[in-house]
């Protein structure tokens, strides 16, 4: 078998090595996918510091004097954010109950917390018996993206430029899709191709490509 008809890992599409071959994804997404629920929840708790008005000054942006208009008694932008995480995890976990014929999950205080941590504990299984786990990595990784930019803002994701991996109806065309990098990482995932990229060699590929 040639190294280009190796099974790919679905989530970074990178063939897998032989022991990984009965995966859907490879070892070192797991890993990552392992690391962005163990922080999710010390991120989302802080985010409930944010929800304040006056609370983090990175997100108020600029001061201004003060507006006849009453301020919201929290921030809804954020409470938004956090809800739709919890939702986000709370449907994953269903799911996998499911999957596994398990009675649905119920928490007793902390539902994200709770969540991640059930998610964290069956990621083994997930990867190498979930289809969809490719779309599992994307979404967890969206969130930890979201939660760490708005504690963070200057790591917040930047648009750099636009997938210049071949199309997959047609290798002669670039993707084209927009690609987002977040300072300090090291590698930027195409959102629709799934190639991963290193970010160094992605820049050279875009600086070739203007």
């Amino acid at each position: 078998m040639t190294h280009t008809d190796r099974p790919t890992c679905t989530v970074c599409t990178r063939p897998l090595w032989d022991a990984e071959r009965h995966r859907y994804a490879c070892r070192p997404c797991e890993r990552r996918i392992a690391d962005h629920l163990d922080q999710l929840p010390d991120l989302i708790h802080d985010l409930h510091g944010l929800l304040a008005p006056g609370s983090g000054r990175a997100l108020d942006g600029p001061r201004t004097r003060a507006s006849s208009e009453p301020q919201a008694p929290i921030r809804l932008h954020i409470l938004d954010r956090i809800a739709a995480a919890t939702a986000t995890l709370d449907s994953w976990l269903a799911d996998w109950h499911d999957h596994l014929e398990w009675t649905p999950p119920t928490y007793r205080a902390d539902p994200f917390t709770e969540a991640a941590t059930a998610l964290r504990a069956n990621l083994p299984w997930a990867v190498e018996q979930h289809a969809a786990v490719d779309d599992f990595a994307r979404e967890i990784a969206e969130l930890h993206s979201d939660a760490t930019g708005l504690l963070d803002p200057a790591r917040r994701a930047r648009r750099i430029g636009h997938c210049p991996a071949p199309a997959a109806d047609d290798p002669t065309q670039a993707c084209g899709a927009v690609l987002r990098y977040v300072p300090g990482a090291t590698t930027v995932t195409c959102r629709w191709c799934r190639t991963v990229w290193d970010a160094i060699d992605l820049g050279v590929a875009l600086a070739l490509a203007v």
